[in-house]
């Protein structure tokens, strides 16, 4: 599987690289002058579209991170992006590594063409193989199935079909390593063949959660455009709905969001089973016992009033916590000047085990919210400051 680059600020850099362009047009080449930003890398050749086609020498190894349809256009870089198909540019472009690599081989060979048309992550699989441009291809010339199969995943016609439905916006490590949990496991793989498109949402259910594989949710949510930040918050809600049914001992009633049409059936099914579950005793304790800096709690009512609070099913997570792990809340000002309560469950390290490294394994916001930037730089400073005390 491709090792992707975990630097961000290796990706900021490389954007710049449009400000040291040259085209020559005699030649039909851009000249990259990398030297400034990249020393290593020197100066890079990019050829036309046009003579990418008609190249006869193998194919350059190009720096894996360069992504040349992610630059701010300028009159230097156009006369080279206007020549390259824009659905071409479209699919290369959904990759975080070898974008150029892949652009040249579908440039100079048909069989990669249509294969980046339609199945763009096994086209970009097979030029990321390490395999030498002849045996390349040699692989794109017998059929797919052999394919899949050279490069690691089950020589099956099931494999080809997942891989030629998928519809995603990008691909990074975390959607990569999704699609290939589905390809190796038989359950998962079976289960999607009905689906006509995978989006990353039911990639997302079927990777996460396979007993909704093929479910009415499951289908609903394929045909529905979605984001990034659509896609985490259906995971994590679904994460709280099964962790909630598994804490109460009503797994049955996974058959019922199995059924749900959409996620607000979920989260109203998810609000329901936690109202139902919740101990009224408590109702009248104050909130001032939160303040700005998180605080550890353990007494039973204040867990339940933090659980009505920010519906989330604290005292119950509570109950069963290793002796490791806490819960903690705090008050959040926001510049508007409103107040947000938030929570979260902390493994602290084990020192026996040489252990060093606080977890933060969740954090929750008023009405189940998923936590900012700003909410978990707050809670690492903190973090931070406890460690001395708590590794004592």
């Amino acid at each position: 599987m491709v090792q992707f680059a975990q630097s961000s600020s290796l990706d900021l850099r490389q954007k710049h690289l449009s400000k040291f362009c040259y085209w020559e047009e005699f030649d039909q080449v851009l000249w990259v002058d990398a030297r400034k930003l990249f020393p290593e890398v020197g100066v890079l050749s990019l050829p036309s579209w046009d003579k990418m086609m008609l190249d006869g020498e193998p194919i350059p190894e190009y720096p894996v991170f360069i992504k040349p349809f992610e630059w701010p256009k300028n009159r230097e870089t156009d006369p080279w992006l206007k020549q390259i198909p824009k659905w071409v540019q479209d699919s290369c472009r959904l990759f975080p590594s070898h974008q150029l690599m892949l652009l040249h081989y579908a440039a100079k060979y048909p069989q990669l063409f249509e294969l980046l048309d339609q199945s763009p992550m096994l086209a970009w699989r097979l030029v990321t193989s390490g395999l030498s441009e002849p045996d390349v291809v040699a692989l794109m010339t017998g059929n797919r199935q052999q394919m899949v199969q050279q490069l690691g995943w089950p020589g099956k016609a099931e494999t080809v079909k997942l891989l030629r439905n998928l519809r995603l916006r990008f691909v990074n490590q975390q959607i990569a390593e999704q699609i290939e949990a589905c390809i190796i496991d038989p359950k998962r793989l079976h289960g999607l063949q009905a689906l006509p498109r995978i989006n990353s949402m039911a990639l997302s259910l079927a990777a996460g959660f396979p007993q909704l594989i093929g479910s009415r949710l499951h289908k609903s949510l394929a045909q529905l455009p979605c984001r990034p930040l659509q896609c985490q918050a259906m995971v994590a809600l679904l994460e709280d709905a099964l962790l909630l049914l598994a804490l109460l001992g009503a797994e049955d009633n996974v058959a019922q969001l199995a059924e749900c049409r959409f996620l607000t059936d979920v989260e109203r099914l998810y609000k329901q089973w936690l109202a139902e579950a919740l101990p009224e005793s408590v109702q009248t304790v104050d909130s001032g016992f939160i303040g700005e800096q998180p605080k550890v709690i353990e007494r039973e009512e204040e867990l339940v009033f933090i659980s009505r609070v920010l519906q989330h099913p604290w005292w119950l997570l509570a109950r069963d916590m290793p002796q490791q792990h806490s819960i903690v809340v705090w008050r959040e000002k926001t510049d508007d000047g409103d107040e947000r309560l938030w929570a979260a469950e902390i493994k602290w390290p084990d020192v026996s085990q040489s252990e060093s490294q606080v977890q933060v394994l969740k954090i929750r916001g008023e009405d189940n919210s998923l936590a900012q930037a700003k909410q978990l730089s707050d809670l690492h400073l903190w973090l931070l400051q406890q460690l001395p005390r708590n590794a004592d």
